[in-house]
């Protein structure tokens, strides 16, 4: 398997971008200085088609990073106007050519410049695809810390300005340093300055809550339910702090109690207070088991992207076979990456606890899972202490992975509403085992339809491994707060001390 080589960002803010990408989507995801095929006479390389391009299932997020300095004039609405152009305007036109470019030609993008490379990872059909736009403009702060005499320094949101307002002195709404809808005749392209875009990547840290907080806050936006915001931050607290059934969202006018042409303005200092609320505070410490979950993705796509993935069965793997299954993993959200990340790692310890040689633990769909109708299995097992195995560790991975397969294959069989299982095999605890190192296993199986032939070989494979030993498994189903219960009189422990004087010391 040949290692996938990404690109990592030519300018610093393109490289800054590159890793803040790898920490929200992940890296099988995330493709900086990605390029498109269009040579004079099959010379040249290929050109740029955005700083980075992200795509994960449906979803398609375009990047383009502007660094422009701004121009200085004894007028600000000249060198805003001149700042605008460059920095926002250029990456608007960039972000339209690479979308169409995308929908017309989704096989010819590649992730190397002499176009030999393709995506390693395929992208959704036109007709499926949601598209983000993002323009992440730096270089005005300094100049709008002087302008609103504020040190935040991040571009205002004014709801109403729209197209070429946002650079006309006489429009009705303009003001410098505020942005809005920037391109209304086309799909919507949302603006980011540096901080803007640091915060909402470390609030919305997953591909599937980044998502949804650009889709509601493409229509809050666009339909000019927001009148005026000081900066991103104001605008991610009122959409933490709002939400239904199917996650957070931004309030309407009904929520509100007010009259349908209400617009909201919202005040500085209110992400500040919500985020030293007892309830936040309380969401963030649980959801330190999440990135159990995170790790455990990084664990296969490193080696994806090393190319040092192994075959199991003769089979050879590539990014193509492993990137459906770890993609429905991908696309949970951070609250249910807390539920599943904490059944892993008590899956883990229970393996560890009771001695057990193997121990599998079956997570049935619930509430706000990416996919519905997709279950998981965690199997730990261990390789024989009492006697060595004729084709060793080679012949141990095989069986494990067929064990694993038994697994999926048994609990669809048992519930029929599902479609399909992730299945996730590991070494037992050296502990257990007494021998160093170890793998991961990973499958996605589904089953499309049901036939005697099909299900006469289910029920071979779980009696001949015993699937439903009820010694050896546990099922659990799950569900969660995001944002539980908090003990006033818990005490805070020496690290969020720390944190809270910090962010006291930043606040003054």
């Amino acid at each position: 398997m040949e290692p996938i080589n990404r690109g990592r960002g030519v300018t610093e803010s393109e490289r800054y971008l590159a890793l803040l990408a790898d920490r929200t989507f992940l890296d099988l995801w995330s493709y900086p200085n990605t390029f498109y095929e269009k040579r004079v006479r099959g010379k040249g390389d290929g050109k740029e088609l955005c700083d980075l391009l992200v795509v994960c299932g449906d979803d398609v997020i375009i990047f383009s990073d502007k660094s422009c300095g701004w121009p200085e004039h004894e007028d600000v609405n000249v060198s805003w106007a001149r700042w605008y152009r460059r920095a926002i305007e250029k990456s608007v036109d960039q972000i339209r050519g690479a979308e169409r470019w995308l929908r017309q030609f989704p096989d010819r993008i590649f992730i190397d410049s002499a176009c030999t490379k393709p995506m390693p990872i395929l992208l959704p059909p036109p007709d499926r695809a949601r598209v983000h736009g993002i323009a992440i403009a730096i270089g005005a702060e300094k100049a709008c810390q002087h302008f609103c005499d504020d040190d935040d320094g991040s571009l205002m949101i004014l709801g109403p300005l729209k197209g070429k307002d946002h650079i006309d002195p006489k429009a009705k709404a303009y003001m410098p340093f505020s942005i809005g809808d920037v391109d209304p005749g086309g799909p919507f392209v949302h603006v980011f300055d540096e901080g803007a875009l640091d915060l909402v990547m470390r609030e919305m840290d997953t591909i599937a809550d980044f998502t949804r907080y650009l889709q509601e806050r493409e229509v809050f936006i666009r339909e000019e339910r927001i009148l005026h915001s000081p900066n991103e931050a104001e605008l991610l607290a009122i959409y933490l702090q709002h939400g239904d059934d199917g996650g957070h969202t931004f309030p309407t006018p009904s929520v509100l109690g007010a009259a349908d042409d209400f617009k909201i303005t919202l005040a500085q200092g209110s992400y500040a207070a919500f985020t030293e609320s007892p309830p936040y505070q309380a969401k963030k410490r649980a959801d330190q088991v999440s990135y159990v979950w995170d790790r455990l993705i990084g664990v296969f796509t490193e080696n994806i992207l090393a190319g040092t993935s192994v075959a199991i069965y003769g089979e050879a793997p590539s990014a193509l076979r492993a990137e459906p299954a770890l993609r429905i993993m991908a696309r949970e959200n951070r609250t249910l990456r807390r539920a599943l990340g904490a059944a892993f790692f008590g899956a883990l310890e229970a393996a560890e606890q009771q001695a057990q040689d193997r121990f599998a633990r079956v997570i049935m769909p619930f509430a706000g899972m990416a996919d519905p109708a997709c279950g998981y299995v965690f199997l730990i097992l261990a390789y024989p202490k009492t006697f060595e195995l004729l084709e060793g560790y080679e012949q141990y991975r095989k069986v494990r992975a067929a064990m694993l397969e038994a697994y999926c294959a048994s609990f669809l069989y048992d519930h029929r509403n599902l479609k399909r299982m992730v299945g996730v095999a590991v070494d037992a605890s050296s502990r257990v085992t007494g021998r160093q190192g170890g793998s991961e296993d990973l499958v996605a199986y589904e089953i499309d339809a049901w036939t005697p032939e099909l299900e006469a070989s289910v029920r071979e494979q779980r009696a001949h491994f015993n699937v439903l030993n009820a010694d050896r498994l546990q099922m659990s189903h799950l569900s969660v707060d995001e944002y539980p219960q908090s003990s006033p009189s818990s005490p805070m422990n020496r690290r969020e001390r720390r944190s809270a004087a910090k962010r006291a010391r930043q606040r003054k």
